[in-house]
């Protein structure tokens, strides 16, 4: 089995390089939860816009903590960024979700809501 560490470090790892692939300038943060500052797992830019991406590779339901995305707000507020959470789930794909759906759902990151407020790369 692999631990939680190296999967969450290879899907942040892949969607680094699928970025890439698309013509963004991306730089992944290692450890950006541990450094006790607004970071985000993954921060890219193309044609003027930045985005900044919180990264979960989950094969069932999780829920991210408010102060996470209260840090991934102050990228929005204060960096002029996008933010999104991005779910890595097992055999079926990527799925964005826009930070504000996130907070609205209190992080709360299920089947229902990957349904209904999910969607791919194309619509970032």
């Amino acid at each position: 089995m692999v631990n939680s560490y190296a999967k969450g470090y290879m899907a942040e790892w892949k969607l680094t390089h699928i970025l890439a692939g698309r013509g963004y300038m991306v730089m992944r943060a290692p450890r950006s939860g541990r450094i006790g500052l607004a970071c985000p797992d993954i921060i890219a830019a193309k044609d003027g816009k930045l985005i900044v991406l919180e990264v979960k590779s989950r094969a069932e339901a999780f829920q991210i903590s408010m102060e996470q995305l209260t840090d991934l707000k102050k990228w929005e507020d204060v960096g002029g960024a996008k933010a999104y959470i991005v779910w890595k789930v097992s055999r079926r794909g990527w799925f964005f979700f826009h930070l504000k759906d996130v907070v609205d759902n209190k992080g709360n990151m299920g089947k229902k809501f990957l349904e209904a407020k999910g969607f791919g790369i194309d619509k970032i």
